[in-house]
């Protein structure tokens, strides 16, 4: 979307019978084919019960809707009626159905007998009223890229100007603003001149305010939070939050007393917004309700009706401590120098719900250093992700980043914004290797018995010339590169004679693949290079991956979609070796597949009775706020937040096992291993690992179940 663009988010257009709803910020359309040509007239918005951008309305007897994801039937004030999943007939009342595709859409069908006809695979689903009526439609846009740029100058007080309307790209204030798909992504920040708030940005009229000092460390401590609470950022004396009940939440004057007291206030306040929508747009039974509600002062629901500021002074009686062991990990956190080439960040930031800290100075920045720091999923001793409470913050001034840590850049994300990523099965994936031994075993793991899932393109280049590494790390076509041949500093480097030093690659500020993996180095150098020229993401590994493991890594990256951090946390590398990221740690080669990953790590006990682990990921697909909920009959029925997993680990047979393989939502590794989607996995299979895995442990004195139980 261009800037100030006349149609706003949505737009709507009619083509004989084929009335298409176009979504500006996205870039995609949604058609339905009526029984007439409709004559559009404006509908009002609040006719719906979920936010919707824009809303037409016209007569028609029946509507078809040929592409969609998903369709839900509710009453007029939006309770949940059912999924059609087969043909089905309403009698007569009020409706609204919301179908979701490459746009959010929601039909209002007033005082009609309607049929929809049923979800059946790839058809076309269609909705007919009993005779003519008047049809409203109202659409929403995805919104999962910023809508505007603002600008500001080299000033904080204008970064707080511009730090308020971030918050904008949120579709309401109530409790409902904790669902992801609700908050959209922040209009964009860029250095400039002058401020400008281009003209469809408004600050949020929540009656909340945080005030913060005039420096940038004050702003960007306090940035994510100000964006979820809609709040204005006003500058002050001392750092505090104003509420329009007339109450005034002071916060400590030390910096780091500010950045941890911010991070408390968001996730105590975001967890408590997601119980409090559990009787809202969509109903839900919650797990952590179970654990926490008793806890509480209140019922959560019963604050649904109350405004941000009402609802916030009951969230103030709630003690962190008491709902701090029910709340996911947050996706990343992040660290930025207390100057002004952080300000960019800040949208990316808060669109992941990332809290801010500030460390290292900008006097000590030299050329080509990052503007922070943000962390990354990280290995344990078994398949959880480890908790980070205990880690130094990292500082941005220091030699080399930490293990697990991305030198992070706005370039980053927006070389993600303006990326297409591949179609399913399309990835386009090169390998330099430094020799024709492993590039042999390399290409032989990555073809037998077929090609790696989810690649339509490989290569694998064995050991390359100058010129040739040089125009690889160019190619802005490849999705993803793996290259194990030997870093020097910001380059790799190349035999250009047997009897030759290595010599030096360079690239002269050519682009660069999306995604890329470097062996064998200490120092991220030769990925803030490739993420400068283009990359969205850049891992480098401190050790070697072993040439059984790359085929996984290309898959989990190329067909299931993991973000790059998860997937190298994800392998079992030898030594464990430090990993160092540039850019954005999360970024993915292909969307994820399903949107929400789900990871269900199987150890085996006896050679039928195995131990299963259930894991979901936080990703680009399924940000902060999404519900899950796992369908087997060994796990409890009820919705958990995205990245919040069962503590139970029950143990099953085989079949069971067996069946996991076949789900299409379900990522599997047993024993270890992770089962490709190109593998039919029988009950003789998983017996097979497990007397596999058992013997290991028993040659390996047992160390592997000793590993496998201080995990637990």
């Amino acid at each position: 979307m261009e800037d100030g663009s006349p149609d706003g988010r949505i737009g709507f257009e009619v083509d004989g019978t084929t009335l298409t709803v176009r979504d500006v910020i996205e870039g995609e359309r949604m058609e339905f084919r009526v029984d007439r040509e409709p004559e559009l007239s404006p509908a009002l918005p609040e006719l719906f019960p979920l936010p919707v951008d824009g809303a037409v309305s016209f007569e028609a007897e029946s509507l078809t809707v040929a592409e969609y994801t998903s369709i839900a039937v509710r009453d007029a004030e939006g309770e949940f009626i059912e999924w059609p999943n087969e043909p089905t007939e309403f009698p007569r009342g009020t409706y609204c159905i919301d179908i979701t595709g490459v746009t959010k859409a929601s039909l209002r069908l007033e005082d009609a007998e309607l049929s929809v006809s049923g979800i059946e695979g790839p058809d076309p689903i269609e909705i007919a009223l009993a005779r003519p009526a008047t049809v409203s439609l109202g659409a929403r846009s995805l919104h999962s890229r910023p809508e505007a740029t603002i600008t500001v100058p080299d000033d904080p007080e204008a970064l707080a100007e511009a730090v308020s309307a971030m918050g904008s790209s949120i579709r309401e204030f109530s409790a409902e603003r904790s669902w992801p798909t609700l908050r959209g992504y922040p209009p964009r920040i860029r250095r400039g001149e002058s401020l400008d708030i281009p003209s469809p940005l408004t600050a949020p009229d929540t009656g909340v305010e945080v005030v913060v000092r005039p420096t940038y460390a004050d702003v960007y401590r306090l940035s994510t939070l100000a964006y979820y609470l809609g709040a204005r950022m006003a500058i002050g004396e001392e750092p505090a939050i104003r509420l329009d009940t007339g109450y005034t939440e002071r916060l400590p004057t030390d910096g780091r007393g500010l950045e941890e007291r911010a991070e408390e206030l968001l996730r105590t306040w975001f967890f408590l917004d997601t119980l409090v929508r559990t009787d809202g747009y969509t109903l839900s039974d919650r797990d952590e309700y179970d654990q926490v509600g008793a806890q509480l002062p209140f019922y959560p629901p019963n604050l649904d009706g109350l405004s941000p500021s009402e609802r916030l002074m009951e969230y103030l009686e709630v003690s962190p401590e008491t709902v701090a062991p029910y709340t996911p990990e947050w996706s990343t956190e992040a660290v930025l120098r207390p100057g002004p080439a952080s300000a960019e960040l800040l949208p990316h930031l808060a669109h992941v719900l990332a809290p801010v800290r500030v460390r290292g100075s900008v006097e000590q920045t030299r050329a080509g250093d990052s503007v922070g720091l943000t962390t990354a999923d990280r290995p344990t001793n078994g398949p959880e992700s480890s908790p980070r409470d205990d880690d130094p913050v990292p500082d941005p001034d220091a030699d080399s980043i930490p293990a697990w840590t991305a030198a992070t850049f706005p370039s980053a994300y927006e070389h993600a914004l303006r990326r297409t990523s591949p179609s399913a099965g399309e990835a386009n994936v090169a390998l330099l290797v430094r020799s024709a031994d492993r590039a042999r075993h390399l290409r032989e793991a990555l073809t037998t018995p077929s090609l790696a899932a989810g690649v339509g393109s490989l290569s694998v280049l064995e050991t390359p010339t100058a010129d040739v590494v040089a125009d690889v790390l160019s190619d802005s076509s490849i999705d993803l590169l793996y290259c194990d041949l030997p870093l020097d500093g910001d380059v790799s480097v190349v035999d250009s004679d047997p009897v030759e030093s290595p010599h030096r690659v360079g690239t002269d500020g050519r682009s660069a693949p999306a995604v890329t993996v470097f062996e064998g180095g200490r120092r991220v150098a030769v990925g803030i290079d490739t993420v400068r020229r283009g990359g969205t993401g850049s891992a480098v590994i401190d050790g070697r991956v072993p040439d059984d493991q790359l085929r996984t890594l290309v898959e989990l990256l190329s067909s299931v979609g993991l973000p790059l951090d998860t997937t190298l946390a994800t392998l079992r590398l030898p030594g464990r070796p430090s990993v160092q990221f540039a850019g954005d740690a999360s970024t993915n080669v292909v969307p994820p597949n399903p949107p929400t990953p789900r990871l269900v790590f199987v150890e085996s006990e006896t050679e039928s009775k195995h131990r299963l682990t259930w894991r979901t990921v936080l990703s680009p697909a399924s940000w902060l706020g999404a519900e899950h909920q796992i369908l087997y009959d060994c796990f409890d029925e009820k919705t958990r937040l995205v990245g919040r997993d069962p503590t139970e680990r029950p143990m099953v047979s085989s079949e069971v096992v067996a069946d996991c393989s076949t789900e299409p939502d379900t990522t599997l590794f047993l024993n270890g291993k992770f089962m490709s989607p190109t593998v039919d996995l029988t009950v003789e299979d998983v017996e097979e690992s497990a007397r596999g895995a058992l013997a290991a442990e028993d040659s390996d004195g047992g160390d592997s179940a000793e590993l496998r139980r201080e995990s637990e």
